[in-house]
């Protein structure tokens, strides 16, 4: 477990979950400087933390990322730098195409507003929960500028090319419910029981083989950019690769003695159903 203290993030562990908290509340926790540095920080010590078996992205007190950080831009607005302002936007993708590509499944909880660059940031992850008061929102065509943090990666391969120019040139807000129509959040809940969800799903996901998850992450993340052929290479390798491994093994060998599978995700949802009904009885 990392003990580091952050200036705008903070980091937890709760079992194999780690909770990654973006948490400037009095800056609608915007991707400021700080903040950009925390997560340089922080995810490339988690890229190979075999102890985590998911991750929760979120924010503080009701926001999740308001975007950029629009009082810093003012501040360099007469004195910017071209050359400057390019090798920033590398930096950015140090960090984040590591945490789009993390082989460890990424939940984004996203409460009240995830714009510009925070909507970006909630499309890496691999889930997005949202709570009922949630707005995601491209809304870079308002100031001028073009979508950024991996978005144009990332949401048409989620909503399709016309409904990504849609929402990229209109730069309006998606409420949680249009976000879940478009395939962007997989679940709505209650603001109060966002970070439950989350958990619960983040539980799940902890029972699986956390080494073949983060193999089929990988190549799907790639699977529209590569040919069949290059994709069987992939598959092949990680198959070869998962069929050696203790969990594979302990799994055929439950499997042959009729004990039941770690990971079973009917059986967790009739166990899931069971608890909620007897807490609504």
């Amino acid at each position: 477990m990392s003990d580091k203290q952050y200036q705008a993030i903070s980091f937890e562990e709760k079992g194999r979950i780690g909770i990654i908290t973006m948490n400037q509340p009095e800056r609608r926790n915007a991707l400021s400087p700080e903040m950009r540095q925390d997560f340089a920080e922080l995810i490339p010590t988690l890229q190979y933390d075999t102890g985590l078996g998911a991750i929760i992205l979120t924010g503080a007190e009701g926001v999740f990322c308001a975007g950029g950080d629009l009082k810093a831009l003012a501040a360099g607005l007469n004195n910017r730098n071209t050359l400057d302002d390019r090798q920033r936007f590398y930096r950015y993708h140090d960090w984040f195409q590591k945490l789009l590509n993390i082989e460890i499944p990424v939940i984004a909880a996203v409460d009240g507003a995830a714009y510009g660059a925070g909507f970006s940031m909630a499309l890496s992850a691999d889930f997005i929960l949202c709570s009922n008061r949630a707005k995601l929102c491209c809304v870079f065509p308002r100031v001028g500028l073009v979508p950024d943090v991996g978005a144009f990666f990332t949401l048409p391969r989620m909503v399709g090319l016309q409904k990504a120019k849609e929402i990229m040139f209109t730069g309006r807000p998606l409420d949680a419910m249009e976000a879940m129509d478009l395939g962007i959040a997989m679940e709505v809940h209650q603001t109060d029981d966002l970070m439950n969800a989350a958990m619960e799903l983040a539980e799940r996901l902890c029972k699986a083989s956390t080494p073949a998850i983060g193999a089929t992450k990988r190549i799907l993340n790639q699977s529209f950019n590569l040919d069949a052929n290059a994709l069987i290479e992939m598959e092949a390798a990680a198959q070869a690769v998962c069929l050696s491994s203790d969990y594979h093994s302990n799994a055929i060998q439950g499997f042959l003695n009729k004990t039941p599978m770690a990971y079973d995700w009917e059986r967790m949802d009739r166990e899931a159903k069971k608890i909620h009904d007897g807490s609504s009885n």
